[in-house]
């Protein structure tokens, strides 16, 4: 058997390459020529999969480390009697985080002040519901919009998109359609992009074509005092450098990147392969869990629990980092740089992974309102 996968998909040589010729390669680089012998294909989202690359090979399984399918065309993979695998939800918990850091970093900057606000949640899928569960944690208040799955959630208030996008803070986790009662295509388009409140914080960890990047140019270049979070673009990895300039954050990708989740989704899908080809897992035991890290974080003034939690959220998954990294080169990212951070940023962990040690911190500042937030949220806490 060969298997040509993404060099980049985590933990691909140990889980397969006792199954037969294993060909890694960039997942740009693949083409009709590197598949036309393969029986099984592993990819990410940046390649597209269909009639053009799969034509004329014997593949029978594909494969995608991410839960979105945009890049895969299922309509011909059925057609075609290809399985196809993907890794719906694996990603949900490390893009929850990213929307919580990015808040955090705007608390720190003083751009954000939850105060009373709520965050409307568009699109409830694993991604939506996993940060609905995240702010409930810390009793932000939420509201819902996803018209496929509200009759479904009754427990639930759902509300329009118009209703939603009145929000305070808007975080969007939608799945790109073009198609369908409710297309996501430029679901952010002109018209709504200029009714949302000045002060508004638009977070978009979903997909790059559910906005109109160029109306969103248009509507920052106009000081509308919309405060912009990208972490998905149109283009990618080429993307506008004038929006780029403008957002005031912005990551190549990366909501979804952590180690957990790149595990979770290369476990996902490597026992749909073992199941679709009938291979037994060679593998002995579970393994072992790896011990939390200890984050000590450094001595701080601040006695304000909205603060005192968003530091821990920034030392935990600093955002603002990340942005500087694609800002590099004048605020004039090339689409090397771009896939070279989403290489790099693999290595961020969960909250689970660490264990905090507060010893620099004053007795007042161990609320245990505090404490259990940051218990709840995952976060071990060294006694």
């Amino acid at each position: 058997m060969k298997i040509v996968a993404d060099a980049n998909i985590v933990d691909v040589s140990a889980l397969y390459e006792a199954h037969g010729e294993l060909e890694l390669l960039s997942g740009r680089e693949i083409g009709p020529a590197e598949v036309r012998d393969a029986d099984a294909l592993l990819v990410r989202s940046i390649t597209r999969v269909d009639a053009r690359l799969l034509g004329g090979s014997r593949v029978r399984f594909v494969a995608t480390a991410t839960s979105g399918t945009d890049h895969l065309d299922l309509r011909y993979l059925h057609a075609a009697g290809i399985a196809v695998a993907d890794a719906a939800g694996s990603n949900a918990n490390a893009v929850a985080e990213y929307v919580l850091a990015s808040l955090a970093r705007l608390i720190l900057d003083n751009e954000l002040d939850l105060g009373d606000k709520h965050v409307a949640i568009i699109g409830f899928g694993h991604v939506g519901r996993r940060l609905y569960e995240s702010l409930n944690k810390l009793q932000i208040p939420c509201v819902l919009c996803d018209p496929f799955v509200a009759a479904q959630h009754s427990e639930h208030r759902f509300c329009s998109l118009d209703e939603a996008l009145r929000a305070p803070i808007i975080s969007l986790h939608t799945p790109f359609t073009t198609e369908g009662a409710h297309p996501t295509f430029h679901m952010l388009d002109e018209r709504r992009l200029s009714k949302l409140t000045p002060g508004t914080v638009l977070i978009n960890a979903a997909r790059g074509e559910v906005v109109d990047n160029a109306a969103l140019t248009r509507q920052l270049a106009r000081d509308s005092g919309l405060i912009a979070v990208l972490d998905c673009w149109e283009r990618e990895p080429s993307i506008s450098a004038e929006l780029l300039r403008l957002v005031r954050l912005g990551t190549p990708h990366i909501a979804g990147y952590s180690v957990e989740a790149k595990r979770s989704a290369s476990e996902r899908n490597y026992q749909s392969f073992l199941r679709h080809f009938q291979l037994p897992d060679p593998r002995h035991g579970a393994g072992q869990h790896a011990p939390q890290t200890l984050l000590r974080l450094p001595q701080l003034s601040e006695t304000e629990p909205q603060r005192l939690l968003a530091h821990v959220l920034s030392q935990a998954c600093d955002v603002r980092s990340i942005d500087a990294q694609l800002r590099q080169g004048r605020g004039v990212p090339d689409a090397a740089l771009f896939d070279a951070i989403r290489k790099r940023i693999v290595q961020r962990r969960e909250y689970s992974h660490y264990l905090l040690d507060l010893d620099g911190w004053h007795v007042e500042q161990k609320k245990p309102a505090l404490l259990a937030q940051l218990r709840a949220l995952g976060f071990g806490v060294k006694d």
